[in-house]
């Protein structure tokens, strides 16, 4: 089980499957590389495939400091350099999209091949002209009691999030068993990546992804309802869109074969 110290010591959990070009995993809000576990050995048959652990998440170390996109970005940039990944497509669902924008924002393009995108939008929080936030409708209010529930009654502010996660309502025991994933981030360091996450609006960066991007967005899913593809698509500089007709926000399990086939396309071009 390899880690990587990361400059301030802490401990960054990755694995490595396959070789070939790489490919980098970058997992959601409080979830960890695990949730990749259907998918790796089919990416991997061609590529070498890394699936990391955000600080604070899953196996990687705990701190109280650090939990901000832009940090998590320059983990990630660590473990770029440490394996000397060239060359890298990187793939983030939902949060992790968010660090593939920040890692854009501090450090370009250089040394990435592509992107793709799971089911993420740029801005969480309501706006004027904005039709794509959280749940289709995200307000400071929504944002306060979202946090507070999470503070004081964690798993009932969670698990129903990860039912609505899903097209289709997940059995009790799935949700019970990602609910228990998640609490290895400790509610403090969830709540601040949360309250970043929340308050950032990634729309200025997406002109900078000059890298082919591959957007993969469930059609029914309830966190990020309506076209929000189309509009990336337009808003990226070389984007193309694969809808995922029975998938909400996590069609990499909910159309997993088909999720595969689609990634593997995109990293044979």
């Amino acid at each position: 089980m390899p880690y990587l110290e990361l400059s301030d010591a802490v401990p960054l959990y990755y694995e490595e499957h396959g070789a070939g070009r790489p490919v980098l995993l970058l997992h959601g809000w409080t979830m960890n590389g695990s949730f990749w576990s259907g998918n790796i050995a089919a990416l991997a048959a061609e590529n070498r495939v890394i699936v990391a652990d955000f600080r604070g998440h899953g196996r990687s170390g705990k701190t109280a400091e650090g939990h901000s996109l832009d940090q998590y970005a320059r983990d990630v940039r660590e473990l770029v350099l440490a394996l000397g990944l060239d060359e890298v497509t990187m793939v983030g669902w939902s949060m992790g999209t968010s660090v593939v924008l920040s890692y854009v924002r501090q450090f370009g393009c250089e040394g990435l091949r592509g992107a793709v995108f799971v089911d993420q939008s740029p801005r969480f929080m309501d706006g004027p002209g904005w039709d794509f936030a959280l749940q289709g409708g995200y307000s400071p209010v929504d944002l306060a009691v979202f946090a507070q529930t999470v503070r004081h009654a964690r798993p009932l502010a969670i698990k129903p999030f990860i039912a609505a996660c899903f097209a289709e309502p997940p059995a009790a025991e799935a949700v019970d068993a990602a609910y228990a994933e998640t609490t290895q981030t400790h509610t403090a360091s969830a709540l601040d990546v949360w309250m970043d996450m929340a308050h950032s609006d990634w729309r200025p960066v997406l002109p900078a992804v000059k890298v082919p991007t591959l957007l993969i967005y469930g059609e029914r899913s309830r966190i990020f309802p309506g076209d929000l593809a189309g509009w990336l698509a337009q808003a990226l500089p070389d984007a193309r869109v694969e809808r995922f007709a029975a998938s909400g926000h996590v069609p990499f399990v909910e159309e997993g074969e088909r999720f595969d086939a689609v990634v593997t396309e995109f990293l044979r071009r």
